[in-house]
C-alpha cells in the first residue's frame, strides 16, 4: 500500500507588530507603495505572515500618522495631500527645520562635520548606483543625524512626524532626475554651511531644499486635477 502523501503547509514567518508596521511604513516612505494605492488587508497578510488584525490595527497606527486613509466600506488607500495642506506643511516644515539647523550649528564640532561628510558620500554613491531604496535611507540618515545634532528633542519629534506626512512631497521630487541632481548638490552646502555657522545660508539652503518636493507634488497635482475636468 503506497504511503499517503503528507500534505504540506506553508508556514507563516513571525513578524511582531511593531516590525510590520515599521515595514509598511518604510514601504510608503521609500515608494513602493504609491499615493492613492489601494492596500490590500489580505495580500499583505499573505505577504508578511501576519493574521489580519495585525494588518487591521497597523493601519489604524500609520492612519493616525497620516500615511494612509481609512474609508470605511471602501478600504485603504496611501494617502495623499491637497494643495492647500501641503503649503500649510511647507510652512510649519520650513521654520521648524531652521530652527533645529542654528541649533545644529552651535553644538557641531569636526567629528560631526566628518560624519556628516561621510554620509553625504553614501547618498552620492547610492545616486550614481540608481539604487533609490539606499538613496533614501542614507538621505534620511544624514537629515536626521543633523537634527540630532540641536539637542533638541521635542523639535526633533515634531519634525520626524511633519517628514513622514511629507513622504509623498519627497517621492514627486524624486521621481525627477532633474530635481534630484539639484538635491544631490544641496547636501554638500548645507554641511559647508554648518561647518562655518552660517546660519543665514542654512536658512537659505533648507528652504530650497524641501521647496524642490513642495513645487513638483503641485505641479503633478496641478496636472492631473485638469485631467479630471
Amino acid at each position: 500500500m503506497a504511503a499517503k502523501e503528507k500534505k504540506t503547509t506553508r508556514k507563516k514567518s513571525k513578524m511582531d507588530f511593531q516590525s510590520f508596521v515599521s515595514r509598511i511604513e518604510n514601504m510608503i516612505l521609500t515608494g513602493k507603495f504609491k499615493p492613492r494605492e489601494r492596500l490590500i488587508e489580505a495580500a499583505l497578510s499573505e505577504m508578511f505572515g501576519v493574521s489580519r488584525y495585525t494588518v487591521r490595527d497597523a493601519f489604524k497606527v500609520l492612519e493616525t500618522k497620516g500615511m494612509v486613509t481609512v474609508t470605511p466600506f471602501r478600504g485603504v488607500v496611501v494617502s495623499e495631500l491637497g494643495q492647500q495642506e501641503v503649503e500649510e506643511l511647507f510652512v510649519i516644515r520650513a521654520a521648524l527645520e531652521q530652527v533645529a539647523l542654528r541649533l545644529s550649528t552651535q553644538n557641531t564640532t569636526t567629528v560631526d562635520i566628518k560624519v556628516l561628510r561621510k554620509m553625504v558620500k553614501k547618498i552620492e554613491d547610492a545616486f550614481r548606483d540608481d539604487d533609490f531604496v539606499a538613496m533614501v535611507a542614507a538621505d534620511t540618515n544624514f537629515h536626521d543625524y543633523v537634527f540630532q545634532m540641536s539637542r533638541n528633542k521635542t523639535l526633533r519629534r515634531m519634525i520626524n512626524d511633519l517628514r513622514n506626512r511629507c513622504h509623498i512631497i519627497r517621492y514627486s521630487a524624486w521621481s525627477s532626475p532633474i530635481i534630484l541632481q539639484q538635491v544631490m548638490g544641496e547636501h554638500q552646502l548645507i554641511v559647508d554651511a554648518i561647518e562655518a555657522r552660517d546660519v543665514e545660508a542654512l536658512n537659505e539652503l533648507s528652504e530650497r531644499h524641501i521647496s524642490h518636493g513642495k513645487e513638483a507634488y503641485l505641479l503633478r497635482l496641478k496636472a492631473e486635477n485638469a485631467l479630471l475636468k
